[in-house]
């Protein structure tokens, strides 16, 4: 049974949950197989390669089965790689490692596991070495691969709705995800499901809400949710000005969205007609990049959330070029009386303005008809 498991086990990818709970599986796997087994950890800021390589091969006097880990080998020089590639040839009795590969934030995990030689040992002898690879689902198929994960990770159900909730609510990054559902199983009752009420409860009730999401809001001119974004930013520490910051640059890049689908009308038909994700996203990336969103270097897969997953190329068909002015001057006009004391930036008065940027469109409407009669 024990050749069943690997001696030498490499996790590497941008999922992290993933690869910390195969870990934990191969690590109850060699508990149960051998019983009470030693656990010794590579710590970076008190070891290096060369003692924690030394421990290994040293025979222990007070546990027969050790496992040693590896964490973010991502982050060894190119020296220490080497010494711990000749390392995990060594056929060392009892020993079991544990080496994990962070990728993704300028990581490139493809070049560790060159160096370790590690895709070239598992062919020679797959018995003894094992390789684990754990890719982060894109942005847009995040929800859906929580959805399927959770029931594994905590034993309670999060439907495909629910998870969707929650993706928009913290993001898309694995470790917070992970954090907030941890979070959650600590209160609620065995075997209880993951849903709505529970986010909004453990989570959403200890979550401050950002400019973000109120300028967010305002161009998705969803007043009901720009209530309840200032009720937030009223309840904490609020800065006028610097909300005011966030908002403009929110129209702004709305702004330039209209002057590129004015410059390249056929892409944005694309845009909208395409059902294929990699055209759409392709686009995407250029309305991006055209925005001020996207740098040029930033991967196809970036402008997922932030132009396609928000919406902002739909919203800007809402607002015409007259309507992006009379925004602009109520921002400035808002952010200079609050500056020389002659408006006082109280949650009425961010509600009012709030209120005439959504309702933008109906109150130019208005106000031409009225010069007209």
């Amino acid at each position: 049974m024990s050749e069943t498991i690997p001696k030498v086990a490499v996790y590497v990818g941008g999922d992290a949950i993933g690869r910390r709970t195969a870990r934990d599986e191969l690590l109850r796997a060699i508990q149960e197989l051998h019983g009470e087994v030693g656990h010794d950890r590579f710590d970076r800021g008190s070891d290096n390669i060369d003692t924690f390589i030394e421990r290994m091969i040293t025979p222990s006097l007070f546990e027969s089965v050790r496992v040693f880990s590896l964490r973010h080998a991502d982050g060894l020089s190119q020296g220490d790689l080497g010494r711990l590639a000749e390392a995990i040839t060594y056929d060392i009795p009892d020993v079991y490692l544990l080496i994990d590969i962070d990728e993704g934030a300028g990581k490139d995990a493809s070049k560790v596991l060159k160096r370790l030689r590690i895709k070239e040992l598992t062919k020679k002898n797959g018995e003894r070495y094992a390789l684990y690879e754990f890719a982060k689902p894109p942005d847009y198929k995040m929800a859906e691969w929580l959805s399927e994960r959770t029931p594994r990770l905590f034993g309670r159900r999060l439907s495909r709705e629910d998870a969707e909730y929650l993706v928009d609510l913290v993001g898309t990054e694995l470790q917070v995800l992970y954090s907030e559902l941890q979070k959650m199983d600590i209160h609620l009752q065995p075997r209880a499901a993951f849903d709505r009420q529970s986010i909004d409860s453990i989570i959403g009730a200890t979550r401050s809400m950002s400019s973000f999401e109120l300028a967010r809001a305002l161009s998705a001119k969803n007043f009901p949710r720009v209530l309840e974004v200032l009720d937030s930013l009223f309840s904490t520490t609020f800065y006028a000005p610097s909300c005011l910051s966030v908002v403009f640059r929110q129209f702004w890049v709305i702004r330039k969205i209209r002057a590129y689908a004015k410059a390249n009308p056929d892409k944005i038909k694309r845009y909208f007609g395409s059902r294929q994700y990699k055209v759409r996203n392709e686009i995407a990336h250029e309305i991006g990049v055209a925005a001020g969103l996207l740098q040029p270097k930033d991967p196809p897969g970036k402008a997922y959330p932030l132009v396609i997953k928000s919406g902002i190329v739909e919203q800007a068909r809402t607002f015409g070029d007259r309507h992006l002015e009379l925004i602009f001057g109520w921002l400035r006009d808002f952010d200079v009386g609050v500056k020389t004391g002659k408006i006082a930036p109280t949650a009425g008065t961010f509600q009012l303005l709030c209120y005439r940027i959504v309702r933008v469109v109906e109150l130019d409407g208005e106000k031409r008809r009225a010069s007209a009669a």
